[in-house]
Formats: C-alpha cells, sequence, structure tokens
C-alpha cells in the first residue's frame, strides 16, 4: 500500500471542484470529495492503475468518469505524490501545459 502525499496545488484543485459543484447544488461538493478520496484510496492499493501519460512520463493519471476530472500522480518509491486534479473538459493543451509546470525540474 502506497502513502498518497497531496501537494498544495492538487489540494486547492481539489478544494475549488468542492466549491464550484456546492455553489451549483448543496451536497454536490461532498458527493465529489467522496469519490475523490475512493479513487486515492484505490491508488494507494493499486499505484500502477493509473496509466503513464505518454508526453508527461513519469505522471500518470487516474480518471474520475463521473465528475470529468482526472488525478494526476507520479509514483515515487512507496509514496504516490498528487500533483494536480483538473477538469477533463478543457483544452488538452492547457492540462498539458498545467501539468508540466507542476513537475519537479
Amino acid at each position: 500500500m502506497n502513502e498518497i502525499l497531496m501537494l498544495a496545488s492538487a489540494d486547492q484543485d481539489a478544494f475549488g471542484h468542492y466549491c464550484r459543484l456546492e455553489e451549483r447544488r448543496e451536497g454536490a461538493g461532498a458527493m465529489f470529495d467522496r469519490a475523490l478520496h475512493e479513487a486515492l484510496n484505490m491508488l494507494s492499493n493499486h499505484p500502477f492503475l493509473g496509466p503513464v501519460c505518454t508526453d508527461l512520463a513519469p505522471m500518470r493519471r487516474r480518471v474520475i468518469l463521473e465528475w470529468d476530472v482526472a488525478v494526476y500522480y507520479c509514483i515515487e518509491g512507496h509514496r504516490n505524490v498528487v500533483h494536480a486534479i483538473l477538469h477533463l473538459r478543457q483544452d488538452p493543451a492547457a492540462i498539458r501545459a498545467i501539468l508540466r509546470s507542476r513537475l519537479p525540474q
């Protein structure tokens, strides 16, 4: 089982999604939060579940379909480092730019 380390940027992404969903419909943010924690728990138990993003290796992606978001993470030893939680309904080039900016140099 891998430890999940959520970077501040990913935590801000998750909080932003939560707030936007709560504004639209009370309780939706809490449902998203539960789905996110389930996905993170699954990644903790099965870290190689998410495929490698080919042009952003070693970054991996785990999609949460019901919320149109993806968890972007890297496996570092016995730790999954979550770099971003991004909505998938945006320009793929914008997603890649965000991820590149968050990868360690």
